[in-house]
C-alpha cells in the first residue's frame, strides 16, 4: 500500500473542514448548514463540554496525568476546547486547514497549541505527552494498516507510564465465530468499492473502520501499550454507546 492510498482517508476530512466544519465532527441528523436545526457554535461546543466530562471520569478512574495531552484528529476543537480546564497543556492535531481554522477563531485559552498533520505521523517530539486522546476519528481510518501506523506513533509521543484514551468501534470476541471475519473483510471491501466511487464524484463521504479486539489488544502490546482495559458507556449527549481503549506506555527497564 502506496502512501498515498494510506494518506486517502484524509480527503474527506480536509472536505468536511471546507464545507461544513460543525456537521463533519458532530454528524447529528437535520444539524448540517441548511437544514432543519444548523448547528451553532455555542451549540457545538456545549456538546463537546458534555462529552468530555464523560470522557474524562472514565479516565480518571484509569489513572491519568493532567499535564501535557496530544489530542489526534482535534477537528474544529469541539472537546479541545473543554480539555483546556484540565489539562496544563493541549496540543490539537488535524489533518484539515480548515477545521483547524475554525478552531482557533474559537478558541482562546493559551494553554492550547493546533498544528497541521498528515494523518500518517504526529508533529510532536518522541516521549514528551503525559496523555494522548482521540474521539470519532480511529473509526474513519482507511485501513487496520494505517491504524497501526497510528497507534505507533501514539506509543511514540507517550512518555514511559503515559496513558492513552481512543475511542473506536470495537468488535468483541467470540470472534472464533465461523464467518465473522470474513463478512468484515467483505463488508471492508464494498465499503472501499464505494468510496472510490464516491470520491471521483467528489461526494462528501464518511468512512468506517471496526477493530477486532483481539487483534487490537495484540497490536497495542506489541507497540508497548500495556494495561489495555476497553470501556463502553452512553454519552449524556444522546444515549450512544462509546467504545473506549486505555492503555499506558510500558515503563523502561
Amino acid at each position: 500500500m502506496g502512501r498515498t492510498e494510506k494518506a486517502a482517508s484524509n480527503v474527506e476530512w480536509r472536505k468536511w473542514g471546507r464545507d461544513d466544519p460543525f456537521y463533519g465532527v458532530a454528524s447529528w441528523p437535520g444539524r448540517q448548514r441548511g437544514g432543519a436545526d444548523p448547528w451553532t457554535a455555542n451549540d457545538f461546543y456545549a456538546l463537546g463540554r458534555s462529552d468530555w466530562i464523560d470522557f474524562r471520569q472514565r479516565w480518571s478512574r484509569y489513572g491519568v496525568d493532567f499535564g501535557r495531552v496530544i489530542e489526534v484528529g482535534c477537528g474544529a476543537g469541539r472537546l479541545t476546547k473543554a480539555m483546556a480546564d484540565d489539562f496544563a497543556h493541549v496540543i490539537g492535531v488535524d489533518v484539515s486547514d480548515g477545521m483547524l481554522a475554525v478552531a482557533r477563531s474559537n478558541i482562546s485559552a493559551a494553554n492550547v497549541e493546533l498544528r497541521l498533520g498528515d494523518g500518517l505521523s504526529l508533529p510532536v517530539d518522541t516521549a514528551t505527552a503525559d496523555a494522548l486522546f482521540s474521539a470519532h476519528v480511529f473509526q474513519h481510518l482507511e485501513s487496520l494498516d494505517l491504524a497501526r501506523m497510528n497507534f505507533a506513533e501514539v506509543a511514540r509521543v507517550l512518555k514511559p507510564g503515559g496513558t492513552m484514551m481512543v475511542h473506536l468501534p470495537v468488535v468483541l470476541p467470540p470472534l472464533g465465530v465461523p464467518g465473522v471475519l470474513q463478512a468484515l473483510a467483505v463488508r471492508r471491501n464494498l465499503s472501499d468499492i464505494r468510496a472510490k466511487v464516491q470520491r471521483r464524484r467528489g461526494a462528501p463521504l464518511m468512512r468506517g473502520l471496526q477493530y477486532p479486539w483481539a487483534w487490537l489488544r495484540q497490536e497495542l502490546w506489541t507497540l508497548g501499550l500495556v494495561e489495555v482495559e476497553l470501556v463502553i458507556f452512553a454519552a449524556r449527549s444522546n444515549g450512544t454507546d462509546h467504545a473506549c481503549v486505555l492503555a499506558r506506555r510500558r515503563l523502561e527497564g
